[in-house]
């Protein structure tokens, strides 16, 4: 039986993620040999920007397996190393995409080679075109902002980098920013462990003319943001009708549940205010105090 070449993508955002490469790479040698393999990159998120860097990678395979079922391979790896399928470009412990195979163009049986999104995803052209140099065309031609998203990893230990931390509180800061401009108030903050991020703005409502002696001062809106955090680890899912950024909610609303060995412990809002963010994805696994929902009080 003759060789197949396929390139095969690898992704990780959740636990360990140079060693869920690695076991990625352990678990695909049973039914091929990987002849090359690129190095590790940790990546901004694609698709879904709230959520953690990925760490990506790109294999050489030789296999023996037809397309559809080295497909089924995959996937059944990406079960058994504990991929819980929800969010379409959400979180994932692995994600394994068959890139290409051989020179063929398959478009049936839900098989798509070449990657229908290779062209436009930069987390799987750079590794492809270190170990390819016929795509290092291809790599280049993408958007310089899209390439300074993908930083190389020197070593393979999975250490958290400084513009992931950055990342993150960039995000923080445009949801306050966006709070700020929908909803008048004229500042906010939040503090998280030893980030304290403060946002604040002139009111609409202010005029130029100094106030008179004696005269009261206008009233400036204020509000806190509140932090709904998990009180147990199972699998996460929002309630329905889904609550969504920029509901107003009131004091009682269940806004999604967690579920544990059958069991349904709902989340509640735990007071009226306005839903600003939902860090957790549906379907997905949560841990003890991980934030569900952020909403705004007052």
């Amino acid at each position: 039986m003759s060789l197949h070449h396929a390139y095969v993508g690898i992704g990780t955002n959740e636990g360990d993620r140079a060693r869920n490469v690695e076991r990625a790479l352990a678990a695909l040698s049973d039914f091929g040999n990987v002849v090359r393999r690129s190095s590790l990159y940790r990546t901004e998120p694609w698709g879904k920007l709230d959520q953690p860097w990925f760490l990506n990678a790109v294999v050489l395979v030789e296999t023996e397996l037809p397309p559809l079922p080295l497909l089924g391979a995959l996937h059944a790896i990406e079960d058994r190393l504990g991929r819980v399928r929800g969010d379409r470009w959400g979180p994932r412990t692995i994600d394994l995409d068959l890139l290409l195979y051989d020179e063929a163009d398959i478009d049936e049986n839900g098989v798509q080679v070449p990657h229908p999104r290779l062209r436009e995803r930069a987390f799987a052209l750079v590794p492809l075109a270190e170990i390819d140099d016929r795509f290092e065309t291809l790599r280049d031609a993408l958007p310089a902002s899209d390439l300074a998203g993908v930083v190389r990893v020197e070593a393979e230990s999975d250490k958290p980098m400084l513009q992931e931390r950055i990342s993150s509180v960039s995000e923080r800061v445009r949801t306050l920013a966006r709070f700020l401009a929908d909803a008048g108030a004229v500042r906010v903050r939040v503090t998280r462990g030893d980030e304290d991020i403060e946002i604040a703005m002139r009111s609409r409502h202010a005029t130029q003319e100094p106030e008179a002696p004696g005269r009261p001062a206008s009233n400036v809106s204020s509000a806190r943001i509140d932090t709904i955090k998990a009180e147990l680890v199972g699998i996460f899912h929002l309630s329905r009708p889904a609550p969504v950024e920029g509901d107003l909610v009131d004091a009682d609303r269940e806004l999604g549940y967690v579920e544990a060995l059958g069991i349904r412990t709902p989340v509640h809002s735990m007071g009226a205010g306005r839903l600003i963010g939902m860090p957790a994805v549906d379907g997905a696994p949560v841990e003890y105090g991980q934030p569900l929902f952020l909403l705004v009080r007052g």
